[in-house]
C-alpha cells in the first residue's frame, strides 16, 4: 500500500490533465478488490455485482477518451495500478486479526518511508543540499496528507466502521471523489465535460453498488476495521 498505491497515484496526478478524472479512476479499488477476492479467496458474486463492476470499468474507459492530452490516458493507467495496489492491501488487511488501526498505519508509513527513500535515491538521485532550498509552504501538502487524510480521515472512517453497520458507511466513501471534482473545478479550473460526468456517474454508481453488496454479505473484499 505504501509503495504501489502512493507512488502510482501521485505520479498519475502529476501527469493528469484533469484532477476529476483521476479522482474517479481511483475508485476502482473496490471492484479490483472484489476481483482479487474472486481469484485468490474463492469469493463468489452474482449478476448484480458483475454488472456493477462492468459499469465501473466502462465509466473510466469513457473518461479515458476525453482529449485532455497524450498523457491523460497514461495518468488513468497509473491511477488504475494504484487502485490495484490499494485493493491488494485491502485483501491483505482483511486477513489481519488483533491489529490496531494506528498500529497498522504506523507500520505502513515506516515501510513506505524506507522503501520510497531507496527508490527515490536510485531513480531520481536527489541532492540533499536541495532540501534546504525548498520553501516551507511546500510542506503543507505533506502535512495534510499525513495528518488530515491519514490520521483524521482514516481514523474517523475506522471509528465509524466500528460503531455502525458497514453497508450504511460504504456509500459515503465515494463522497471523496465528489469533493475532489468540486475542488478541481474551483482551484484548478478543471472542465467538467459530458464524458467525465457520464463516465463518473457510471463508475461511482457501479462502485457504490459493489461496496454495498460486499458489505451486506460480509465478503472477503468488504470493508473491514483492523482491530
Amino acid at each position: 500500500m505504501g509503495i504501489g498505491h502512493y507512488a502510482f497515484m501521485f505520479y498519475g496526478i502529476h501527469l493528469a490533465g484533469s484532477l476529476s478524472s483521476v479522482a474517479i479512476a481511483a475508485q476502482l479499488t473496490v471492484p479490483f478488490a472484489t476481483l482479487l477476492a474472486i481469484l485468490f479467496l474463492g469469493e463468489r458474486i452474482g449478476i448484480t455485482r458483475i454488472l456493477a463492476i462492468t459499469a465501473s470499468f466502462t465509466g473510466v474507459a469513457i473518461i479515458g477518451f476525453e482529449p485532455f492530452g497524450p498523457e491523460h490516458t497514461i495518468a488513468l493507467l497509473f491511477t488504475a495500478l494504484a487502485s490495484v495496489a490499494m485493493a491488494t492491501a485491502t485483501i491483505l488487511m482483511r486477513q489481519l486479526n488483533n491489529v490496531g488501526v494506528f498500529n497498522l498505519q504506523v507500520w505502513i508509513a515506516l515501510c513506505a518511508t524506507v522503501s520510497m527513500a531507496l527508490i527515490t535515491w536510485l531513480i531520481e538521485k536527489p541532492e540533499l543540499s536541495l532540501i534546504k532550498t525548498i520553501d516551507i509552504k511546500e510542506y503543507w501538502s505533506v502535512l495534510y496528507s499525513a495528518i488530515g487524510a491519514t490520521i483524521i480521515g482514516h481514523g474517523l472512517l475506522y471509528y465509524l466502521l466500528q460503531r455502525h453497520p458497514i453497508n450504511s458507511i460504504a456509500p459515503f466513501i465515494t463522497l471523496s471523489t465528489l469533493f475532489a471534482i468540486l475542488f478541481g473545478m474551483l482551484v484548478y479550473q478543471d472542465q467538467l465535460t459530458l464524458k467525465i460526468m457520464g463516465g463518473g456517474l457510471l463508475t461511482l454508481l457501479g462502485v457504490t453498488v459493489v461496496a454495498v453488496r460486499n458489505a451486506k454479505e460480509d465478503t472477503p473484499s468488504s470493508i473491514r476495521t483492523p482491530r
